[in-house]
C-alpha cells in the first residue's frame, strides 16, 4: 500500500554554519550527534591559487532542528566558536 506522503518532496534544509578547520569540523560533528541533530556536510573546494588546503565545510541542518543546534553549539569553548561562521540561509540545490 502506498502512502500519500511518498511523492511529496520537502526542502527544509538550512546552511547553518561553515568552518575552515578540520578539528573544529570534527568537534561540531560530535556535538550534533550528541544532541541528535540530523545534518549533512557540503564541501567547497579551495580556489586554485589559494593557500588553503582544507577548503570550506558547510553544515546543513533541518530548519526544525536549528534551535536545538544553536543550543548545542553553546557548549563549545569561545576559542572554537570564533572559528565558526554562521550562515543561516536556505539550501538552494535539490539533491534528489
Amino acid at each position: 500500500m502506498e502512502t500519500a506522503y511518498q511523492k511529496v518532496k520537502v526542502h527544509n534544509e538550512l546552511e547553518w554554519c561553515q568552518v575552515n578547520d578540520l578539528a573544529t569540523k570534527e568537534k561540531i560533528e560530535k556535538l550534533l550527534l550528541k544532541h541528535r541533530v540530523s545534518y549533512f556536510v557540503k564541501w567547497e573546494k579551495p580556489k586554485f591559487f589559494s593557500n588553503d588546503k582544507f577548503g570550506t565545510c558547510i553544515f546543513c541542518v533541518n530548519q526544525l532542528q536549528k534551535e536545538t543546534a544553536d543550543e548545542a553549539i553553546q557548549e563549545l569553548e569561545e576559542e572554537i566558536k570564533g572559528k565558526i561562521r554562521f550562515v543561516n540561509r536556505r539550501v538552494d540545490k535539490t539533491f534528489y
